[in-house]
């Protein structure tokens, strides 16, 4: 009996093992399905997120009774049994916020600013500087003093008098419009809130723009304004080889109050004035020339330094190396329309394309009527 027993046993652990094997072929054919199937997705271009691509692979495999019965072993089963997963079948991906080194915007959304940063805005001084009026035609006339002999003298008692000389001469100055325009979609104008103000700002901008440069260098053949360093609006002024700018400036003042008028401006360019401040007093010395007590002075709060006692304009609308100096009651400057800036649906082709277009323009003219208190030219010879 004891040896019978022996032998059952034998033969149940046999069929046990037999089992065993038979499970574990299985399971070693199920994985190779499994890889033949996600190598036919990488050479074919498969869908990897389908039933039978590669994200499918832990599923089809832990879901497998095979396995199931590995991992789970139960009554009858070996205790030390295990399955195992090859390690080149696990998908390794790392999931990252930058491309390159970079910030990428695939999965964080970049932080917009509002608005547009603006471009360059050249400073408007000499529009706000000039006395202005306004005209109701588009053409500004005036009357004005041509020459004036004054011979005024002692009499003696029952003597000729003596008799001085006046003429006078009607001078015009033509109104002239600057304008310009531009198209943009009226999706991007509904949808853009700062678009509107922006555009209005830029356009109104670059036809005052014109306009000053119009005001110092317009030569009045039309349509061109009548500017300041046209001929017949100024007086000359020529340097000496000796003079500094400093000198030439000085020079100008006294030529104009010798002329029985009072100047109360200068106009330079940047360049210039910033020659005159680096300007030393000796070639052996560090000191600045505009120092305490000199010929200049610099006032705070954003007014304007001055020299000789003038206050200094500076814009880029006047060519480096030249100079204007003057009184302000001299010229006038005659606005006919401020500037205005227009949109429009109904223009051209606008309808058909859902276009705006966006218009600013302005009509102005100056009058210079004393042109012997402006002085204009070089700074050096």
């Amino acid at each position: 009996m004891e040896l019978k027993a022996i032998m059952d046993a034998l033969e149940q652990h046999h069929s046990a093992v037999v089992e065993m094997q038979a499970k574990y072929k299985a399971i070693e054919n199920h994985l190779l399905d499994i890889e033949q199937q996600m190598a036919g997705g990488l050479q074919g271009g498969g869908d990897f997120g389908g039933a039978g691509g590669r994200n499918a692979l832990g599923k089809q495999l832990f879901d497998n009774e095979l396995v199931k019965a590995f991992a789970a072993p139960g009554e009858g089963s070996p205790s030390n049994v295990k399955a195992a997963v090859d390690s080149d079948l696990l998908i390794k991906n790392t999931i990252l916020g930058e491309s390159g080194g970079e910030p990428s915007g695939v999965l964080n959304q970049a932080d917009r600013m509002p608005g547009v940063v603006p471009g360059a805005f050249r400073s408007l001084n000499i529009l706000d500087f000039l006395p202005t009026d306004t005209t109701n035609s588009n053409m500004v006339e005036y009357s004005r003093e041509l020459s004036w002999t004054n011979d005024a003298a002692e009499t003696a008692e029952g003597a000729q008098k003596p008799e001085s000389d006046l003429t006078f001469e009607v001078v015009q100055d033509s109104v002239r419009t600057i304008a310009h325009w531009l198209k943009t979609s009226k999706q991007a104008w509904d949808d853009s809130p700062w678009l509107q103000s922006y555009l209005s700002d830029r356009l109104s901008h670059g036809i005052r723009k014109r306009l000053q440069t119009q005001l110092i260098g317009g030569n009045g053949t039309a349509p061109n304004l009548a500017g300041i360093t046209s001929s017949g609006r100024h007086t000359a002024f020529t340097p000496t080889a000796s003079e500094t700018p400093l000198d030439a400036l000085n020079r100008s003042k006294y030529e104009i109050e010798g002329g029985d008028y009072l100047a109360d401006f200068v106009i330079l360019n940047p360049a210039d004035w910033g020659a005159i401040e680096r300007q030393r007093r000796g070639s052996s010395e560090d000191a600045f020339t505009l120092g305490e007590g000199g010929a200049a002075g610099f006032v705070s709060r954003g007014m304007p330094p001055v020299v000789w006692d003038l206050p200094v304009i500076r814009t880029n609308d006047l060519p480096a190396g030249k100079f204007i100096m003057g009184s302000r009651d001299a010229m006038r400057l005659l606005m006919r329309q401020n500037a205005t800036v227009e949109f429009f649906e109904q223009d051209d082709d606008n309808v058909q394309k859902n276009l705006i277009t966006v218009r600013a323009e302005l009509r102005a003219t100056l009058a210079v009527m004393v042109p012997a208190a402006i002085r204009y030219g070089d700074l050096t010879a």
